[in-house]
């Protein structure tokens, strides 16, 4: 399983009452591509984008992939998490002229290292 840094728990009181936020792993704990989005908003990457995002440091299959997303639906993955990273310039296919290849990986871009380094900074 992926380690993933999770923020601490909020505590605050909203009006008379209490309010605890915890975080699921990999899904609400993500900042968005430049802009300070909270992931899962439209401007924002998911959870399960930045993991990929993350693992493609190094050429890695769909199947692989899937695994680290805790996905495994291929087609709903590829919609929802491949296509729009491909589309942003974020990763790109190993063989990009035969996309169905069953010897296609992906890897990350300069523009996706970039996101990376500025994210992962301290």
């Amino acid at each position: 399983m992926v380690a993933r840094r999770l923020p601490p728990p909020e505590f605050r009181q909203n009006g008379g009452q209490f309010v605890q936020v915890l975080w699921r792993p990999g899904r609400d704990l993500v900042i968005g591509a430049q802009t300070g989005d909270l992931a899962g908003t439209k401007l924002g990457l998911s959870g399960d984008q930045v993991e990929v995002l993350r693992t493609c440091v190094a050429e890695t299959s769909i199947s692989e992939l899937m695994d680290v997303a805790g996905r495994t639906n291929r087609t709903k993955f590829r919609n929802s998490v491949l296509k729009p990273l491909m589309q942003a310039g974020l990763i790109e296919m190993t063989i990009p002229d035969r996309p169905r290849s069953s010897n296609q990986k992906y890897r990350i871009t300069e523009r996706g290292r970039a996101l990376l380094a500025g994210r992962d900074t301290p």
